[in-house]
């Protein structure tokens, strides 16, 4: 039997158990908390031991370590205070940034981070976020001293926005009054910097820039700043030793590289610049070839070709890509005119990949760009397709679709293109001037212009885009920012005559006689230079408009004279002579000299055709149409002698043999843009307006990109198809670009279009100032009556549509007429029944400045350009 317990111990041992389980549980729990630490304990661990790190200079450590912090305690201020300004010493100011955002949000009245992020947005020009923080800064602690330079910096940001030179001023004096206090705060000094760079005051800028880099030796925008300063001082030496220690600085940026080569070149040093890019190209790493590319590039535009593809055989006898280099090879032949040779040595290049990747995409879109050019679309288009069907998002296929989008005036479907290229490559020149061009066919001139401003500080000012952004400023009359936008262009390339031709047209229509001057005898100094022709050319029509300006047409022409008169002078100035005397009325002369000049060249086509043109004018037509049938038999292929016979078939009434004479230049010259809208003009004139709407659609599928083209369309569209939707919505579309236009043609456009939409108020100003811009046609005063009598301006409409009517050509009829007469009819009787609204009114023809010849009906017989 097995024993049993005595039930006098039992109690007792079931006490001890009581007694000591208790003891054992709290011995154990006091062990656990004293193992395990609490979560701001660990937390602060972390953080001491990044403090640590840093004090020993294993930054990355650190930062590991302070971003631990956050995985226990998210809003522990010290370690996210230590990790912004830890990365901000670094140089990664974005992220930095970042930091203090979220410190921000969780502490929102702390006035350091407040500080410290006012500074960051100011040195990366975020207007919007600056203002914020330095706000918020002013409603924390008004007195702070670095809140006051805040405050200071902000007033200053926006006098300068306001170009308030008077109020910059008398901040930059208060910010002198703080410097004392805060000889180091890099936004006062800032301050101070363009204050002394808008006085010139050289010295003070030197003293400036080198403070602002010792303080802050990270920032790539002081490097900047000391490099456009020594390059004002034209110091050589400090600038070349200047860029090679912002490259030591800047390792991985690659415009700084770009500057010293461009340094090199424009000091006249090519070996130079050759060696240094042969360093770069030799110390980059197999899978980097974009050193090697430029290399290539570099010696192809200073040795010429041949050089070039020497090196790219080297490069490919040492094993570089074939993929890369014998595709910029082919790119070379391309160039050179042997296009069938170079897109099958692409070809041949892309059989031998067996696996796509980014790099066969982009020699795809190289084959598809060649495809292009040769005029096979159908071909370059399967190409991006196939691109963009294994990448979506591949940059050069999408600016090619984002082109021809922009060709069809589907803009929307560019800029959304264009957005994801600039998404990937915020600073992609090509993307940036293809979305300038987007929003200029889209009728958006502030967002064009702010691309194009983009497009040329992405290329540093380089003359291509600053040129463009100067030209775009020039065309709206902003004259300064023109100039600003080609000052900084010369200082690359001091040499440049497209450059200095649009500076001195600046400064003449500023005025701003003197440095014109300037600019004037600086393109002679070229034009003496071999090879300075065009420089010459420039100078001498930039001095004619000067004296134009200054003293009146008859000194132009006196100078004109001086110039056709001297024993060296050249074709230009001699044709130029006759076609200013042509203008002024004086027949005579005009044609004597272009009797004599055919003395000396009987056989120059140009001089040929101005003396047709002298003998026309001198009422001589049968003269001038013997020389112009001799022209079209010496030179088949010229268009101008077929236009000029054309015109004066029409002027003789005689538009069978016009038509005959155009049909019969374009059995020789198929798809000549001047053949065609001459022929359009003939269509247009005789009635057949669908003909002519045919022949600009053909024009428009040749060059979108003309504005007069795209008036002409939308004008026939909108004018004789106003009844068809279809054709009122192309209109609409073409015309878009015509937005905010002050020619009166274009206003007249653009203004009737906008009323057949129904915005007959926003049409009444562009009809406004086309009527009183061409005040003697007829069918632009029928338009504004009509827009007038559908805004309930019914006396005003009374009148003009009276008038407009009175001008109209016997037996000129047309639906806008026809609605014309019905509207005025019901105007002067009210009461009487009225019959349904009649059509729209054609618009008139624009005056084509840079486009092909106008229609007949409407082309004055001039000289031709030489």
């Amino acid at each position: 039997m097995t024993a049993k317990k005595d039930p006098r111990t039992a109690p007792s041992r079931k006490k001890g158990l009581r007694i000591f389980l208790p003891a054992a549980l709290a011995a154990g729990l006091t062990l656990s908390l004293a193992g395990c630490k609490t979560a701001e304990e660990r937390a602060d661990e972390y953080y001491q031991s990044g403090l640590a790190l840093l004090e020993q200079g294993d930054v990355d450590r650190a930062i590991v370590q302070f971003r631990n912090v956050f995985d226990i305690e998210g809003t522990h201020y010290e370690a996210r205070k230590k990790l912004a300004e830890t990365l901000l010493a670094r140089g990664d100011a974005k992220q930095a940034y970042s930091q203090y955002l979220r410190l921000a949000e969780q502490y929102p009245d702390d006035l350091e981070t407040r500080i410290a992020l006012s500074q960051i947005a100011f040195d990366q020009s975020q207007v919007a976020e600056f203002e914020r923080h330095v706000t918020r800064a002013v409603e924390l602690a008004v007195d702070d001293p670095r809140v006051k330079a805040l405050d200071i910096a902000r007033r200053y940001r926006d006098a300068t926005a306001a170009q308030d030179n008077q109020t910059r001023n008398q901040i930059a004096e208060e910010t002198e009054a703080l410097i004392p206090s805060q000889p180091d705060n890099p936004l006062l000094l800032s301050i101070l910097l363009d204050k002394a760079a808008r006085d010139k005051d050289l010295d003070r800028a030197d003293e400036l820039t080198t403070h602002l880099l010792e303080l802050q030796p990270d920032n790539r925008r002081r490097y900047q700043q000391r490099l456009a300063l020594l390059v004002e001082q034209r110091d050589m030496p400090g600038i070349e030793q200047h860029l090679r220690t912002t490259i030591d600085r800047f390792p991985d940026d690659p415009e700084a590289k770009a500057d010293l080569v461009r340094f090199l070149m424009s000091d006249n040093r090519p070996d130079d610049a050759e060696a240094y890019l042969r360093e770069l190209a030799d110390a980059a790493p197999a899978e980097d070839p974009a050193p090697k590319v430029d290399l290539v590039r570099f010696i192809e535009m200073q040795r010429g070709v041949p050089a070039a593809q020497e090196e790219l055989t080297r490069i490919i006898a040492a094993g570089g890509d074939p993929l890369i280099f014998q595709t910029l090879r082919a790119g070379f032949d391309f160039s050179d005119g042997k296009r069938d040779e170079a897109i099958a040595e692409i070809r041949k290049v892309l059989d031998t990949v067996t696996e796509p990747s980014d790099r066969s995409r982009d020699v795809q879109a190289q084959l598809a760009r060649m495809l292009n050019a040769t005029g096979d679309q159908a071909g370059a288009g399967q190409l991006v397709d196939e691109i963009l069907a294994q990448n979506p998002a591949h940059p050069a296929a999408l600016k090619m679709q984002a082109g021809w989008n922009i060709d069809a005036d589907k803009t929307d479907d560019a800029i959304m293109s264009l957005r994801s290229v600039l998404d990937q490559h915020p600073d992609d020149i090509e993307a940036m001037s293809l979305m300038a061009n987007a929003y200029q066919r889209a009728g958006e001139p502030d967002l064009q212009r702010d691309y194009l401003t983009q497009a040329a500080n992405a290329a540093n000012n380089a003359p291509a885009q600053a040129l463009r952004l100067a030209q775009s400023l020039f065309q709206e009359g902003r004259y300064r920012p023109a100039e600003d936008a080609l000052l900084p262009a010369l200082r690359q390339q001091p040499d440049n005559i497209d450059l200095l031709n649009l500076l001195g047209r600046t400064y003449l229509a500023m005025p701003d006689i003197p440095r014109a001057e300037g600019v004037i005898n600086r393109l002679r100094e070229l034009g003496a230079q071999p090879g300075g022709e065009r420089a010459k050319t420039m100078a001498d029509e930039l001095e004619l408009s000067r004296l134009a300006g200054t003293d009146g047409n008859e000194a132009a022409i006196g100078y004109l004279e001086e110039l056709a008169g001297q024993a060296d002078a050249g074709l230009g100035p001699r044709l130029e002579l006759i076609r200013v005397r042509l203008a002024s009325g004086d027949v005579a002369s005009a044609k004597e000299l272009a009797q004599k000049l055919a003395g000396e060249q009987p056989d120059n086509p140009a001089v040929r055709m101005t003396l047709a043109v002298a003998e026309s004018a001198a009422g001589d037509d049968t003269a001038a149409r013997d020389i112009l049938t001799r022209l079209v038999q010496d030179q088949p292929t010229d268009p101008r002698p077929y236009i000029m016979l054309m015109r004066l078939a029409v002027a003789q009434g005689d538009t069978d043999g016009a038509t005959a004479m155009i049909d019969q230049a374009l059995e020789a010259m198929p798809g000549n843009p001047d053949l065609l809208w001459s022929k359009a003009g003939l269509a247009e004139g005789r009635g057949d307006i669908d003909a002519a709407i045919a022949i600009y659609d053909q024009l428009y599928a040749q060059n979108s990109d003309s504005i007069v083209i795209a008036n002409n369309l939308a004008s026939l569209l909108a004018t004789w198809k106003s009844n068809d939707p279809a054709a009122v919505t192309r209109a609409s579309t073409v015309a878009r670009r015509l937005k905010d236009t002050d020619q009166p043609a274009f206003m007249d456009t653009y203004g009737w279009i906008q009323h057949l939409n129904g915005a007959s108020q926003a049409a009444l100003p562009y009809l406004e100032g086309a009527a009183a811009g061409l005040p003697e046609d007829p069918m632009v005063q029928i338009h504004l009556g009509l827009v007038q009598d559908a805004i309930g301006k019914a006396e005003d409409a009374k009148a003009q549509l009276q008038k407009g009517l009175e001008m109209l050509p016997e037996g000129q009829e047309g639906p806008s007429i026809t609605q014309a007469r019905e509207t005025l009819a019901r105007l002067e009787n009210p009461a009487a029944p009225q019959p349904a609204d009649g059509g729209t009114a054609p618009a008139t023809e624009a005056d084509p400045a840079d486009a092909p010849a106008p229609a007949a009906t409407t082309q004055p017989v001039s000289a031709p350009d030489n």
